[in-house]
């Protein structure tokens, strides 16, 4: 009856405690496990979102690599339509020489055969009779009676080896008759280069496969798979439509996410070659396994851990104090008023807190008993000595009883709820899409980007002098000279970026040395020439290249300031020059530097930005929602159409059109932008409840 007046808390053994202890491990562990498998599933989502948009870029890659060996077979098959060995029916003897000379001089042609109008092969580079793959006697007739170009199928040609396609144009001499059809046999295996300069994961594969399911060539086993035909689910899985990359079982049954994307850009025969990108699963989430395995590995480690601190706690701040509690209310519940919980036990504690509610009572019975002597002693000094001790024993243990009665609460802790972080960019997204800062990320190469990139890259790492980029305002010129940079090894280059060029000679210098790192406030053109001399020098025995990047150039007024940038070519040694520029600028720039004679001949790299077109504005915008993390995009073709003749494809007006598109449709709470949302953004109304209230007429 005695432990009834006891709190319940206090009855718990060190064993119920180490139970309390391992409960509350477990609990803990299952909740660190479910986190770490929610963002083991999230960094598989980005790993497979980031193998994807490589895969992207790779298949783009080889569209467009295909797209230029077309063009480049088109011009010489013109031009080679035009010579009088391929025409002149008296000049046909020299043909087979002129054929076979230009294969061995121009690679990526397997063959070139010229053709009488009737199909018949009278000269060919590789010395045959037939005609070149894909292509047929029909094909041939039709050329020569159409007088048109004529693109044939895909294939392989056996004798080499390789993927091909055939493509053949006609000979007309001078009074409009087909004299012959000039072919080619384009090697299509030259596209492969590509996927060995990609950032694919190991084991990644590069396939193009035919209308019916052939491998024409495939990177890295072509002797192994070229020739092969895909199994119909692979067939059905190429030929319906996905959006994005597809979990697949792919060649030898190996788990693969595969991308699919056509590898000609005509609408009429988009079906004719696809391009296939297979990333290994196990490839594309061997870093987000990995991860998880030793994030499973450190929570055990941690779990561990906590289990022990968390037991030698409870031994510590519960198990021993509350044992302590115990020992001292069945001493004072005996009669023993002098027990008391030692002072270490008064913590901040339920414990500590019951330990000075225990003592308070100690001393509190302890005071009581003392009073009661002294009230025996003063009443009955004949019986002290028989009754003092019973009497007060009997009191102090009432006392005792009663004090114990109390009942002692602990005030509920205060509670907070913690508030959820706000969407602020909206639509899912990790980050604002259409900002126009030069952010590399979210260059989206057009045509013209892409070779700008190429050859400027080129251009600064071989040392080519002087190289010019032109664009009109808001092209991407800065972004583009960003991406160049990135490129380029940072330890090897030392880059002094002009980005406000202003004043004269004296100017000029000043600015390059700040940029370059060196503050100087000298005045004497010799004297900073000297310094830059001096520094671009030590940079070359240093092993570090000097690059001067000038951008906005034609904001330049002082002719003279041109001039002296064109003298800084002259630092160089007896081998190279030590400084290379890049000038970017507005389309007047051409001009500026044309007027300076010295710096114009200079001028190895010259490369000129164009606003994109409406299929490529499409393409950029879901590109840069890609990045930025959108699912899909949420724009529709119609939208799109209008952004791109407000903009007139520039990319920076494309940037501010979507931005504020976006802005009214979240505001409007709408799921997908229409050309309604564009239209308003360019009347300037602010949302749809505006445009119903405004007058007519506006």
């Amino acid at each position: 009856m005695r432990h009834r007046i006891l709190p319940r808390a206090l009855r718990l053994d060190s064993m119920q405690a180490w139970r309390g202890v391992l409960l509350a491990g477990i609990l803990g562990l299952v909740v660190l496990v479910a986190w770490a498998v929610i963002l083991h599933r999230e960094a598989r989502r980005q790993a497979r979102r980031q193998a994807g948009r490589s895969a992207v870029v790779v298949a783009q890659s080889v569209a467009r690599e295909n797209e230029r060996l077309l063009d480049a077979a088109r011009q010489l098959l013109l031009a080679l339509s035009q010579r009088p060995e391929v025409v002149g029916a008296g000049n046909r003897a020299a043909c087979p020489a002129l054929l076979a000379g230009i294969r061995g001089a121009v690679t990526g042609y397997l063959d070139l055969v010229a053709v009488k109008p009737d199909g018949e092969v009278f000269c060919s580079a590789r010395g045959t009779k037939k005609l070149p793959v894909g292509l047929e006697a029909a094909d041939i007739r039709a050329t020569a009676e159409s007088g048109n170009p004529v693109r044939g199928r895909f294939g392989i040609d056996r004798v080499a080896g390789r993927p091909t396609l055939a493509l053949a144009t006609p000979a007309i001499d001078d009074a409009g008759t087909v004299r012959a059809v000039v072919a080619a046999s384009l090697d299509l295996g030259q596209l492969e280069r590509v996927m060995v300069e990609s950032p694919l994961p190991a084991g990644s594969a590069l396939m193009l496969i035919d209308a019916g399911g052939v491998i024409l060539s495939h990177h890295a086993q072509p002797e192994r798979w070229r020739g092969e035909i895909l199994d119909d689910a692979q067939r059905e899985l190429m030929t319906t439509p996905t959006d994005g990359i597809a979990d697949a079982s792919w060649l030898d049954d190996v788990p693969s996410l595969v991308l699919f994307e056509p590898l000609l850009r005509d609408a009429d025969r988009v079906r004719d070659a696809t391009i296939a990108v297979a990333l290994p699963r196990q490839a594309v989430y061997k870093d987000a396994d990995r991860l998880f395995g030793l994030e499973l590995a450190g929570l055990g480690l941690l779990t561990l851990a906590v289990l022990v601190c968390g037991a030698l706690v409870m031994d510590q701040l519960v198990a021993r104090p509350a044992q302590g509690l115990l020992r001292v209310i069945r001493s004072l519940n005996s009669g023993d008023v002098r027990a008391r919980m030692r002072k270490a036990d008064e913590r901040h504690t339920l414990v500590g807190r019951l330990a000075r509610s225990v003592n308070a009572l100690g001393r509190r019975l302890e005071e009581l008993r003392t009073e009661r002597t002294a009230r025996l002693l003063a009443t009955a000094p004949a019986m002290e000595s028989a009754a003092d001790a019973p009497a007060g024993e009997e009191g102090h243990r009432a006392a005792a009883h009663a004090e114990g009665a109390a009942v002692y609460s602990v005030p509920p802790a205060d509670a907070t709820e913690p508030g959820e972080p706000g969407d602020e960019h909206g639509w899912g997204l990790r980050e604002s899409p259409f900002e126009n800062a030069p952010n590399p990320r979210f260059l989206w190469l057009s045509p013209t980007h892409s070779d700008a990139l190429v050859r400027l890259t080129y251009a600064l790492r071989q040392r080519r002098g002087c190289a010019v980029l032109t664009g009109e305002p808001g092209c991407g010129k800065t972004l583009l000279t960003r991406a160049v940079v990135q490129r380029l090894d940072p330890e090897r280059y030392e880059i002094g970026l002009l980005t406000n060029p202003h004043g004269g000679r004296i100017d000029l210098l000043r600015q390059v040395l700040y940029e370059l790192g060196v503050d100087s406030g000298e005045s004497s053109r010799t004297e900073l020439l000297h310094t830059l001399h001096e520094l671009v020098v030590a940079n070359a025995q240093r092993g570090r290249e000097t690059l001067i990047i000038v951008d906005d150039a034609q904001q330049v007024e002082d002719p003279a300031w041109f001039e002296e940038l064109s003298s800084l070519l002259n630092i160089q040694t007896n081998e190279r020059t030590l400084i290379t520029l890049l000038l970017a600028g507005t389309p007047e720039l051409t001009g500026v530097i044309q007027k300076v004679q010295h710096l114009d001949r200079r001028v190895s790299v010259r490369c000129g930005l164009s606003p994109l077109n409406a299929e490529q504005t499409a393409q950029y915008i879901r590109y840069r929602l890609t990045v930025a993390g959108a699912e899909s995009s949420m724009f529709g073709r119609d939208a799109t159409l209008l952004i791109h003749q407000a903009s007139r494809g520039i990319p920076r007006a494309i940037n501010d059109l979507c931005d504020s598109a976006m802005l009214l449709a979240r505001l409007d709470k709408l799921p997908t932008i229409d050309a309604g949302v564009v239209r308003r953004v360019l009347s300037g109304t602010p949302t749809a409840e505006a445009a119903t209230e405004a007058p007519p007429g506006r």
